[in-house]
């Protein structure tokens, strides 16, 4: 298979600017007798980079849902006093991917960057269709 690139000028990007999302450790927790269930600090997140995205996916007009293969690079803004791993906050970030319904699965991702960023907004999303 062959290795995309980071992200390219002659493919078409959508950046979207988000909150940083929880930690996949803090995503979920158990309540006995019911199970798994979202936390409170993720269903908020969930709430406000949702409309944010929305917001920002919409500005150039109607949205139409990509169906194809697309990659995902990620820019996160490091904290400064609190030890995190990038990895953690991939699945909030492409989980809400689907649930804005920007993409039909986060099974069409085909390749994902991430990385810490030393300044910036606290987490950008670039989105980018595979042909």
């Amino acid at each position: 298979m062959k290795r995309l690139s980071l992200p390219s000028a002659d493919r078409e990007q959508i950046r979207y600017e988000l909150p940083m999302p929880p930690s996949v450790n803090n995503m979920h927790a158990n309540r006995p007798g019911i199970g798994r269930v979202k936390t409170k600090a993720y269903r908020e997140w969930i709430t406000e980079a949702g409309f944010m995205l929305l917001a920002q996916r919409n500005r150039q007009g109607k949205h139409k849902r990509i169906d194809g293969p697309i990659a995902v690079t990620v820019e996160a803004y490091r904290p400064a006093n609190k030890r995190r791993d990038l990895d953690n906050i991939l699945k909030p970030l492409l989980d809400l991917l689907t649930k804005t319904q920007t993409i039909k699965d986060d099974s069409q991702i085909v390749d994902i960057w991430a990385r810490w960023v030393d300044e910036g907004v606290p987490c950008a999303l670039i989105v980018e269709s595979v042909e």
